[in-house]
């Protein structure tokens, strides 16, 4: 079994990592899906023969770091106390050792937290383990983020702890340096230094971390930074790759990219791949109340300590006002990523935006507008006819039309597990033949709508639907062109958003507009202005894309924006 107490006082259930994932774990302590997992991961890792649980190595890492001293806020002055979930990620990551060598298992370490749950103090005190008290002679740990100026604040709070140290054999110790900023440790002949990307002068060539605290990687665009480091790690014996971010914007950053990672491991679909690999991510489930202080408490694991309950009410207030607040707060205060469901069109509130009536006996003959968002050969085309309120319609009522090669759509459903064959064999997307997609299936069905309903205008991306527009113009169907710019679209990508927020959308609970909210992601100025970004998104989003296009036509037909910004009724006739 892998455990293994040194110390006598207390046996392995006593052990502060053992206490917080059993509470987890029986539900005596609030934690989304994947803290959990983590914990359920933990406890069944206890139970294996090829691996050793060192409680003593796990106490000693914990130790060093409350030796420390807090320097700013209410606390300073005081010795550094580690919170559980704290210990748990220590334990973890230095407790864990291989049967067969002895060394440590995990060689990364994924930690994925919201702000101001002490996060970078924390990295600072693993920091300054790595670099005197692992054992290892000539360490050299590197404090990286993709900005110099952000590895300096993590760097800069690790040479602070030292400062603020009272004991002077301890302080003699090192030698702070801050033109380049390094610390050293003479000791073991061991360095540690910031290290950016951008930094001028510097180089990765070289490198022989035995230690690297990568910082916000959500920021991290650049893939051969992190391979470049990672590559380095190869010389020592047991190197640890630690990363610790809160959520971000970019799909596509390595933040993004080892948090599905940690997902992938603690679900158990790595396929053993993950066994050197912890995580630990801190946010709230899909179908919690962004806005109930119990969620605030699931994703925040200092909850009441660091994070204020009157200060998370007060920024809800402004939240609730401004969309852009809304999108930040869930961002860096619940850790969701941008481009998650609930984060820009709301899960929870899109799913409640249906209405159970049969369109095809009410809409017929409705005055409506249409938004169409073309894929240039393959995946995804989208037309979505919208209906603003009117006799019976109480809320703006959204008709879908998708279609996609059928070639295409056997290789989404085997290799991406995205539902394409049956949604196709349900209707919901129509199959063309071949591999690129047939635009004369668009072409007859805009024809068939207009015959049904009272289409007013079709809005389209010149870029994109000049070969298949220009038939339409010619048989008599009203197209306009429609501008894609940040400043024409954030109105009405605006509205939309306060029509889902505020329930006043009806789109027939249909699946493929549903998959395309989850995935919808927005760019943002800094003037507030918002914009669909598909080169963001993880997955297809063209219906939201129609949506917004076909809004913004009826929009401008029938609404005029009144000084405070929301649209008021001026319907054509």
């Amino acid at each position: 079994m892998a455990r293994q107490n040194t110390s006598p006082a207390r046996t392995i259930e006593d052990h502060p990592a053992v206490v917080y994932a059993r509470s987890v774990v029986n539900s005596e302590r609030l934690a989304c899906r994947w803290v959990r997992l983590a914990c359920d991961r933990f406890l069944r890792d206890l139970e294996r023969d090829d691996l050793i649980f060192d409680t003593a190595a796990a106490d000693r890492a914990c130790d060093f770091i409350e030796a420390f001293r807090h320097y700013k806020g209410e606390w300073a002055g005081r010795r550094l106390r580690m919170e559980l979930w704290q210990k748990f990620v220590v334990a973890n990551i230095f407790g864990f050792k291989l049967k067969s060598t002895g060394r440590r298992r995990f060689k990364y370490a994924h930690i994925e937290v919201p702000r101001k749950n002490g996060k970078t103090l924390l990295a600072a005190g693993i920091s300054l383990y790595l670099l005197c008290a692992d054992g290892e002679g000539g360490a050299e740990v590197y404090n990286a983020a993709t900005k110099k100026d952000q590895a300096l604040i993590l760097h800069k709070d690790a040479r602070v702890l030292i400062q603020k140290s009272r004991d002077e054999t301890f302080l003699e110790a090192f030698e702070i340096k801050k033109n380049p900023p390094q610390i050293e440790y003479g000791a073991a002949n061991a360095i540690m230094r910031p290290l950016g990307r951008d930094t001028e002068g510097d180089t990765t060539d070289g490198l022989n971390p035995h230690g690297i605290i990568a910082d916000e990687t959500h920021a991290w665009t650049a893939e051969g930074f992190w391979n470049v480091l990672n590559s380095a790690l190869g010389a020592r014996s047991q190197p640890l790759f630690m990363m610790i971010t809160t959520a971000g914007h970019n799909p596509n950053s390595i933040g993004r990219k080892h948090s599905r990672i940690v997902q992938r491991i603690l679900k158990g679909e790595d396929g053993g791949e993950g066994d050197d690999y912890f995580g630990i991510i801190y946010t709230i489930d899909e179908g919690d109340d962004p806005q109930s202080p119990t969620s605030w408490e699931k994703a925040n694991p200092l909850y009441g300590t660091t994070v204020d309950e009157r200060k998370m009410k007060s920024a809800w207030a402004l939240a609730n006002a401004d969309p852009s607040i809304r999108r930040e707060l869930l961002t860096k205060a619940l850790n969701i990523w941008s481009n998650q469901a609930s984060l820009w069109l709301d899960s929870e509130k899109w799913k409640k935006c249906t209405l159970p009536f049969d369109p095809s006996e009410i809409l017929p003959g409705m005055r409506c507008y249409g938004g169409l968002d073309l894929a240039i050969t393959r995946d995804l085309s989208a037309f979505i006819l919208v209906f603003p309120p009117q006799g019976p319609l109480e809320r703006w009522t959204l008709l879908c039309r998708f279609w996609c090669p059928a070639e295409d759509i056997h290789i989404r459903s085997k290799r991406d597990k995205v539902p394409y064959q049956t949604w196709a064999e349900k209707g919901f997307i129509v199959a063309t033949p071949g591999e690129v997609m047939d635009h004369g299936y668009i072409h007859r069905q805009i024809l068939e709508d207009c015959e049904t309903y009272d289409v007013r205008g079709i809005g389209y991306d010149r870029a994109y639907s000049t070969h298949l527009i220009q038939p339409l113009l010619d048989e008599g169907i009203p197209m306009l062109a429609f501008s894609q710019g940040i400043m024409t679209i954030s109105p009405y990508a605006k509205e939309l958003e306060r029509l889902v927020i505020m329930e006043k959308l009806n789109h027939f609970d249909h699946p493929v507009l549903a998959w395309n909210a989850g995935n919808a992601v927005v760019k943002t100025d800094a003037n507030g202005n918002i914009k669909p970004e598909k080169a963001k998104a993880e997955e297809r989003m063209d219906g939201i894309v129609a949506t917004i296009i076909g809004l913004g036509i009826a929009i401008e037909a029938e609404y005029e924006a009144d000084e405070s910004g929301d649209f008021e009724v001026t319907v054509l006739r």
